[in-house]
């Protein structure tokens, strides 16, 4: 084609040549502007997401400082149950004093001197807040008295879980239905 007849098409057909220059123009601009585009639709969508979870965390706020005094006063209940270590006779009649309520005999009640190797440090259950506290402690009783010591130990207000019993028949007693059992007993306690 030579540039004369280029420019009569050009008078010919003047919109179709503008629209096409239009579209030629805007092809070029979006592909030079493309990158850009995409990395503002992602930035838009992380914003998008940021504004959502801010408005979720305005809705969960709403009794905030209600609930952390709630969270503040539990906090304070569990760490008046915990036993302390250097308290070993409070401790120890703590035990004593659940004897009555069970109907059990209780000849031996002894704080071991280190703690459950279990939750010890670097053991597998490590606890990094409190610490544990192990009591052997050796009682008789009728089966239905045992298991009631054993229901009592459950609903106390110390955090405390028997990690090991043996139940046994007591040859000593005069009773037939008498039973000796000896468990091991895991305290929560402070910290060492």
């Amino acid at each position: 084609m030579k540039p004369a007849d280029l420019t009569e098409k050009l008078k010919q057909y003047p919109v179709a040549f503008l629209c096409g220059a239009l579209l030629i123009i805007f092809a070029a601009l979006l592909l030079l502007r493309g990158g850009v585009s995409l990395e503002l639709e992602a930035r838009e969508t992380e914003l998008n997401t940021r504004i959502r979870t801010i408005e979720q965390n305005i809705k969960n706020s709403v009794n905030i400082e209600k609930d952390r005094e709630l969270l503040s006063a539990k906090v304070e209940r569990m760490k008046a149950s915990l036993f302390k270590e250097s308290e070993t006779a409070k401790n120890i009649n703590f035990f004593y004093g659940l004897e009555r309520e069970a109907g059990i005999v209780i000849s031996g009640v002894n704080q071991m001197p280190m703690p459950d190797p279990i939750y010890a440090e670097k053991g597998p259950r490590e606890l990094k807040l409190h610490s544990t506290l192990v009591y052997d402690i050796s009682f008789t009783g009728a089966f239905s008295d045992i298991m009631r010591f054993f229901y009592i130990l459950d609903r106390v207000d110390p955090f405390m879980r028997v990690a090991d019993f043996q139940v046994s028949k007591d040859k000593k007693a005069a009773s037939s239905s008498a039973l000796s059992a000896r468990i091991k007993l895991l305290v929560l306690s402070e910290p060492n």
